[in-house]
């Protein structure tokens, strides 16, 4: 039986080798989607065109985390001081992967920034920037309630979970299709999922601890089940 192919979007670096440019996948990340039973396949698409040819031949996607979005495009006109942007090729590949994989229905894991482009895509908005309150969000594990009933749920295994996490944008106001499904204590949205079933985004990061905890390779699990 072959394994799904599931595409990652690559993420850029200044400083690949004794290069000076590049793009690349964490090995964590690689490694939980081959874990999983899937084919990872790195795509650094610069247009619609091609990130739907790539849609074409994949059976799932992951939106991976990485540096902040540029909401300038999406009506916030200033950048705030503590943002940090990739060059442009980075949006224009999240952006474009993100559309052509909710045109060919395929089933779609965002985490971090990926959870935050897939939201603004369909519509929703993000905080460019929250201060920390009761959470640590930088850079640390916290924990987090999930929804009872919820695909998330299901996925994580219990209503009160933690996960490694290290953002200042977050998801605010959720698009349309998508419901909320996990929450931390000072109410930064953590997951949310699509009425579809098709659709998981987390804010933590899951591949961190993926090889050494079971609940945190369960998203890589699904995904590739559902690619399937």
């Amino acid at each position: 039986m072959s394994r799904p192919l599931v595409l990652i979007v690559g993420r850029w670096s200044d400083r690949i080798g004794n290069d000076t440019r590049g793009c690349y996948v964490p090995q964590k990340m690689m490694d939980a989607v081959a874990r999983a039973g899937g084919e990872p396949i790195m795509v650094w698409p610069d247009t619609d065109e091609r990130a739907r040819r790539l849609a074409d031949l994949a059976d799932g996607v992951v939106l991976p985390g990485g540096v902040d979005l540029d909401l300038r495009p999406f009506g916030i006109a200033e950048v705030h001081p503590r943002e940090t942007h990739a060059p442009k090729e980075q949006d224009a590949a999240d952006l474009t992967v993100a559309r052509a994989a909710l045109s060919a229905e395929l089933p779609i894991l965002a985490i971090c920034r990926g959870m935050q482009v897939l939201n603004i895509v369909l519509g929703g908005t993000i905080h460019q920037h929250f201060d920390e309150t009761t959470v640590s969000h930088t850079n640390n594990p916290h924990e987090f309630d999930v929804v009872p009933g919820t695909l998330t749920e299901t996925i994580m295994g219990g209503p009160r979970i933690s996960g490694f996490s290290n953002h200042h944008q977050a998801c605010d106001r959720l698009a349309d299709r998508l419901i909320l499904s996990a929450s931390s204590d000072d109410k930064i949205i953590e997951a949310f999922e699509s009425t579809d079933g098709r659709i998981l985004g987390l804010q933590w990061h899951p591949e961190v601890d993926a090889a050494t905890d079971p609940a945190q390779q369960s998203p890589f699990d699904w995904l590739v089940r559902a690619a399937s």
